[in-house]
C-alpha cells in the first residue's frame, strides 16, 4: 500500500529528501522548517525548589498567544557543580530527562507569551506523586468553558479541571488500578472531541484499544486489540479527529497511523511511519505529525500522502529530543514539549515562510463569560485506611508456586525471557515467578517473602521505602477491597501490581508490570504448604 510514501519516508530516514518534501524556506534554514525559535523560552521556572530546573515535558498546550499550558513531570535537581555547556535543561547534560526521578513539584504550570511563568497548579500536585508525572494536557475545541484535561498514564486516570484550576470536574479510572473495562484504563495517552462533547481516548501503553464516552464521561464503547492487522494496536499513543468524523490513531510501536469511522470501523491505515509520537488535525484538515526517531514534523495530507518534513535531532534551540507533545497558538507560533530533551520550546512563523508549511489548529470556541457556574466534585480518595481490614487474614500462611502463565526461562546473560521486563529491579520481583510465598497479616499489616524478597505494607495505601531519600529504594503500599489484596510497588522508573484473591486452598496473584513503555501481566497460582 503506497509505495510512493514509502520511499519518500525511506528518504525522510536517511536524511535526504528532495523537493517538494523538504523544501529550503527563503530567508531561512531548513532544520527549523518555516519558523525561527525564540530564544529563552520559557524562562527559568521561577516557583521551583532552589537548586532544582524544568523536569521532564510530558505535554504542552497553547490556548491563546498569551496562555499556554505546560504539563511538567515534576523537578529535577541540578548537581552540585554544572559543566560549561548546561543552558538551563536536563537534555543539555546529554542524559534523557526521564532517567532522573523527580520531585513531583509544579506539574501543571501557566506561562505568559515571553515565557514567565505566571501560575502553577500546585494544589493538583499530589495526584502525580509516586508516578511519573502528567503525560498530556489538552482542552476540547468546542468547549465554550476552556476546561483542561490531563492525562496521567502511570496512576491509569484522566482528570477535567476548570480552567482556573481551581475545581475538579471529572475523574475517570481507578487510581493505580489498571484495566480494560468502562472504568479502567492501563496507561491511557491522549483525547480527542466530536463537536457534541463526545471524546476518544487512546489507552495506551498497557492496553491496545480506543475508548469512546460521551460528554458526560458515560462509557459508550470500545475498539481494539494486541496485533499488526486492522483495528490492531502496539501503543496506541495519540488520536486526532477530522471534519469528517473520522478518527486517527497513532498506532506509535507498529510504525504507523490507523483511521477508523467514529463508531471504530476500520477505514484506511497509513504505514512506514516511524513511531508518530503525537499526531494533531490542522484547521485547513491535513494530519501533522512528529516522529520521535526521527525528530522530525511530518504533514500528510488525508489520504496518507507525505507532503513535508523538517527538523533535526540535538540538544541546541530549535533541534528536537523526542517531542512528545505539540500545540499551536492562533498567531502561528508553535510550542513543542520534550520528554527527553526536558524542556518547551517556542518557534515562530518567518515572514517570508509559506504559509501551508505553518501548523495552525483548529480554532478554540470562544470563552464563555460563566466560568463560575461549573460545579466540581470532590478530590479523589486514595483508599482510605480499613481497620484491622478482616478478612485479608485468610492469606496468611506460606505458599507453594504451581504454575505461572506465561512462564519465565532464562535468558541471555541469565536474565528473565518469557513476559519479562528490564529494570534495575528485573531479577527480583518484576521477572521472576517466585518459588513461594509467605504471607503474614496482623493489625491492618501484612508482610510479605516473596522467594528471597521481603516488604511489609501497611493497608492504607502509603508509601514505604527501605531506604527514605534513595530514589532507587522499592518502595510500597497496599489496600484491601474487601476480596481481594492490593499490593503496588515501584523501584525508579519501574512500577508493579499483585493482585492475590483466594479460592479455597489455591492463592492466585495476577502481577501487572510496568517499565517505559513496556508493558506485561503475569498470572500465578499457588496451593497453600502451612
Amino acid at each position: 500500500m503506497r509505495g510512493a510514501i514509502t520511499g519518500l519516508l525511506a528518504a525522510v530516514a536517511i536524511g535526504s529528501l528532495s523537493a517538494p518534501v523538504l523544501q529550503q524556506e527563503k530567508g531561512g534554514d531548513d532544520r527549523t522548517g518555516p519558523y525561527d525559535v525564540v530564544q529563552g523560552w520559557p524562562q527559568p521556572l521561577a516557583f521551583a525548589k532552589p537548586g532544582y530546573i524544568w523536569g521532564s515535558t510530558g505535554g504542552i498546550f497553547a490556548e491563546s498567544p498569551n496562555r499556554i499550558f505546560i504539563a511538567n513531570r515534576g523537578e529535577l535537581k541540578l548537581p552540585d557543580k554544572l559543566p560549561p555547556n548546561f543552558t538551563g535543561f536536563w537534555g543539555s547534560f546529554g542524559e534523557q530527562a526521564t532517567t532522573p526521578t523527580p520531585e513531583f513539584r509544579n506539574c501543571i504550570v501557566v506561562v505568559e507569551g515571553a515565557g514567565r511563568a505566571v501560575e502553577s497548579w500546585t494544589q493538583w500536585d499530589y495526584l502525580f506523586e509516586d508516578g511519573r508525572g502528567p503525560h498530556s494536557v489538552l482542552m476540547s475545541p468546542y468547549d465554550p468553558e476552556h476546561n483542561v484535561w490531563i492525562v496521567d498514564d502511570i496512576h491509569h486516570q484522566i482528570f477535567k479541571f476548570t480552567n482556573d484550576g481551581k475545581k475538579m470536574l471529572m475523574a475517570l479510572g481507578v487510581r493505580d488500578e489498571p484495566g480494560s473495562d468502562a472504568t479502567h484504563f492501563k496507561r491511557p495517552t491522549d483525547i480527542a472531541w466530536l463537536p457534541d462533547g463526545t471524546f476518544f481516548i487512546s489507552d495506551g501503553y498497557g492496553n491496545t484499544r480506543v475508548a469512546k464516552f460521551d460528554g458526560n464521561g458515560k462509557f459508550l464503547l470500545t475498539w481494539g486489540t494486541r496485533g499488526t492487522g486492522p483495528s490492531q494496536f502496539n501503543t496506541p499513543h495519540s488520536i486526532t479527529i477530522d471534519r469528517n468524523r473520522r478518527v486517527y490513531v497513532s498506532d506509535r510501536a507498529n510504525n504507523r497511523i490507523q483511521v477508523f469511522d467514529e463508531n471504530g470501523k476500520w477505514l484506511d491505515a497509513f504505514p512506514n511511519i516511524q513511531q508518530p509520537y503525537n499526531i494533531r488535525i490542522s484547521d485547513d484538515q491535513f494530519l501533522w505529525v512528529f516522529s520521535g526517531p526521527l525528530d522530525k514534523m511530518l504533514k500528510y495530507d488525508l489520504d496518507g500522502h507525505l507532503l513535508y518534513a523538517w527538523g533535526t535531532h540535538g540538544t541546541a534551540p530549535g533541534f528536537f529530543w523526542a517531542v512528545h507533545e505539540f500545540g499551536a497558538d492562533a498567531d502561528g507560533n508553535l510550542y513543542t514539549a520534550e520528554v527527553f530533551g526536558g524542556r518547551s520550546q517556542k518557534f515562530r512563523p518567518r515572514a517570508a515562510a509559506d504559509s501551508t508549511h505553518i501548523y495552525r489548529p483548529q480554532p478554540l470556541t470562544p470563552k464563555s463569560a460563566s466560568m463560575s457556574t461549573q460545579t466540581g466534585i470532590a478530590p479523589p480518595v486514595f483508599d482510605a485506611p480499613v481497620a484491622g481490614a478482616p478478612g485479608a487474614e485468610k492469606f496468611s500462611g506460606a505458599w507453594k508456586l504451581v504454575k505461572a502463565e506465561p512462564e519465565v526461562t532464562a535468558g541471555r546473560g541469565g536474565g528473565a525471557r518469557g513476559g519479562g521486563i528490564g529494570g534495575p529491579y528485573a531479577e527480583t520481583i518484576f521477572n521472576q515467578a517466585p518459588p513461594s510465598v509467605v504471607l503474614t497479616h496482623a493489625a491492618g499489616k501484612v508482610s510479605v517473602q516473596i522467594g528471597s524478597a521481603s516488604a511489609s505494607y501497611t493497608l492504607d495505601n502509603r508509601t514505604t521505602w527501605s531506604t527514605p531519600g534513595d530514589v532507587n529504594a522499592l518502595k510500597t503500599r497496599a489496600h484491601w477491597d474487601g476480596a481481594k489484596l492490593h499490593l503496588h510497588f515501584k523501584q525508579g522508573m519501574n512500577w508493579g501490581r499483585d493482585v492475590l484473591s483466594l479460592d479455597g486452598p489455591t492463592l492466585t496473584i495476577v502481577r501487572d508490570l510496568e517499565s517505559g513503555g513496556a508493558s506485561t501481566t503475569r498470572t500465578m497460582t499457588y496451593t497453600r504448604t502451612s
